[in-house]
């Protein structure tokens, strides 16, 4: 048996059931079709922007190998003229006057070939924008020339840190000291005169500015950048610096002493933080040219082009949602329309009728559904009408049958008090009777409230206590107040009262038990009858249950048998009154009462 407000279940099946009904809707698989043919509109489109991304990518990746190898190129070649110009300062006439000293030179003649030393180192300083200074070290005489200072007190410190990092790398294009780099030559003639050697070094300083200004030659798109840098990471050069994690982590690996051991293409970075890099690194400068472009800078237009795509992917689902629309109010509105008054007429409602409000072929058929249902309406009116004098004869017919039932020994006890002289007793019986009569042979109406009914099936369990007092006691429960006043059948308590006092007291001494109780569910109010009578056996049960199902109108309408076809006049078929063994002993007989109109669930239900 199922328990009374089962949600659970009936809640799944509602949206099932919903759920069902919109799968079923023409709209809804027209929408469904519509909306399918964008899948393979969006699969075509993405296709297409991968295999342009995938190719825009590859041509810029080819671009970007191409002149970072064409920038690197020209930086040694001009690094490799640069080498000859300062091997071709060895053979100069003054500077290897000043380095020997020869006796024969007097402070005139020194200044003079400083002069025009200088003036050799201005010449190969102004030969190539990448050199900042050129610097002649000459211990011999304890002065450092340069080109753009002129002679000065001699640099020790840098001659002796070049000197030391020529030793240690023989043959190195460029040095770095300090964060600057150099082009050093350290020359020196051994046994030139005397036994003695003759020592000095040129030395080119090049401009960090001009390296990062011939990187930007470089740069394509907005946030592209250049780093030129050597392994050790003590000279690094950058066009700008660009915010990014990623391309900061792919720099740092050149600072770990292996040079050229990611000289690839590749991209770096998530998201939007994607970078694509280029790198090459040069043995003969010793450096590493990283060129990046972020792929966000590269891919600009071709977002605007996926953007757009997915501007007419949302004007197509615009154009489905206006067609959904036009169709649901051309076609599908009148159609659910047409279906509600078709359900509304199964329920049995047929003064149903639907407004037409078109003069389509929509239009002629609902006018023609209400054409249908007015006659139908008035060709079922005549047998409907019949039909209910008829049910009306039976209740009347049924009513009086339930008055004679008790009456008999009600009547005997009355004696009986009024022979002992119970006087008060006899008063207050003669007035519960004369409530009960009133009650059984009013028939103004043929429902009552629910208050009502239970106010006077409580007088009747009154006066039969008087009767049964040394065999049972009676416990009657309150009507809920939400039911009180909800109309039912007259007289459809009593008679369930009086089938246990007639079956289960009658052969009890002592101890006897009714229960009358009312239990409020979600949607109905149950109320149970039960008493704790001993005769009530498993085939007794089933007979009565038997006879409750039967539609036999031949058989007895006395007792629960009317009741219950009165209950299946009231509120149909499937309702009614059920029976099964009481949590007492005896016999329990429930019954449901609703508030409103409604379909029913079948008793045995509940």
């Amino acid at each position: 048996m199922r328990p009374y407000g089962n949600l659970g279940e009936n809640g799944g099946g509602i949206i099932r059931t919903g759920l069902g009904k919109l799968k079923s809707s023409l709209l809804f698989r027209i929408a469904i079709i519509l909306a399918l043919l964008l899948i393979p509109i969006v699969l075509i489109g993405n296709n297409f922007y991968a295999g342009g991304r995938e190719s825009l990518r590859r041509e810029i990746s080819n671009s970007m190998e191409s002149r970072v190898e064409a920038n690197i190129r020209a930086m040694e070649k001009e690094v490799e003229r640069i080498q000859l110009l300062q091997f071709e300062l060895i053979n100069d006439e003054f500077l290897n006057k000043l380095a020997v000293i020869p006796d024969y030179m007097n402070k005139f003649d020194k200044s003079q070939a400083i002069l025009l030393l200088q003036d050799r180192l201005f010449a190969l300083k102004n030969s190539s924008v990448y050199i900042s200074d050129v610097s002649a070290h000459i211990p011999s005489i304890d002065r450092t020339i340069t080109a753009m200072q002129g002679a000065g007190a001699m640099a020790r410190e840098q001659f002796d840190a070049t000197r030391e990092l020529a030793r240690k790398s023989p043959g190195k294009a460029i040095y770095v000291l300090g964060g600057i780099p150099y082009i050093v030559l350290v020359h020196e003639v051994r046994d030139l005169y005397e036994g003695e050697n003759a020592l000095y070094s040129i030395i080119v300083e090049l401009s960090p500015n001009e390296l990062s200004k011939s990187l930007s030659a470089l740069e394509s798109s907005e946030n592209s950048g250049s780093v030129l840098i050597d392994p050790s990471g003590e000279f690094i050069v950058r066009t700008h610096h660009y915010e990014n994690p990623f391309l900061e982590r792919y720099i740092d690996r050149y600072k770990s002493g292996v040079p050229g051991g990611y000289e690839k293409i590749s991209s770096v970075g998530k998201g939007d933080d994607h970078v694509l890099v280029s790198s090459r690194f040069s043995p003969l400068l010793g450096f590493s040219l990283i060129h990046y472009i972020p792929e966000k800078s590269l891919f600009n237009n071709l977002y605007r082009y996926q953007q757009l795509f997915w501007v007419l992917i949302a004007v197509f689902l615009v154009f489905i949602i206006v067609l959904c629309f036009s169709l649901y109010r051309m076609i599908h509105r009148p159609l659910l329309a047409l279906l509600q008054a078709f359900r509304k007429m199964e329920k049995g409602d047929l003064d149903v009728a639907v407004a037409v409000n078109s003069r389509s072929e929509f239009g002629y058929l609902l006018q023609g559904f209400n054409k249908m249902s007015r006659h139908l309406r008035e060709l079922i009116e005549q047998v409907y009408t019949h039909k209910i004098l008829v049910q009306r004869a039976e209740l009347k017919q049924l009513q009086s049958q339930i008055n004679p039932h008790f009456l008999y020994n009600s009547y005997f006890s009355l004696y009986n008090m009024i022979a002992v002289e119970d006087h008060d007793s006899a008063k207050q019986f003669a007035s519960q009777m004369g409530s009960y009569l009133r009650y059984i042979t009013r028939n103004s109406t043929d429902e009552v409230p629910l208050y009502e009914e239970a106010k006077h099936a409580m007088i009747y369990v009154e006066i039969q206590e008087r009767r049964f007092r040394l065999r049972m006691k009676a416990q009657f429960g309150e009507v809920p107040e939400s039911y009180r006043a909800v109309l039912v059948p007259r007289l459809i308590l009593q008679p369930l009262i009086e089938n246990a006092f007639e079956h289960a007291f009658d052969h009890i001494e002592e101890g006897g038990l009714l229960a009358i109780s009312f239990e409020e569910a979600d949607d109905c109010l149950l109320i149970l009858v039960e008493d704790n009578g001993p005769n009530l056996d498993d085939e007794r049960l089933e007979k009565l249950q038997r006879l409750l199902e039967t539609d036999d109108s031949t058989i007895e309408t006395t007792g629960l048998l009317n009741i219950h076809r009165r209950l299946r006049l009231k509120y149909g078929e499937s309702s009614g009154i059920g029976v099964r063994r009481s949590r007492l002993g005896g016999l329990e007989i429930r019954l449901a009462i609703w508030k409103g109109e409604k379909e029913h669930a079948s008793i045995a239900d509940r």
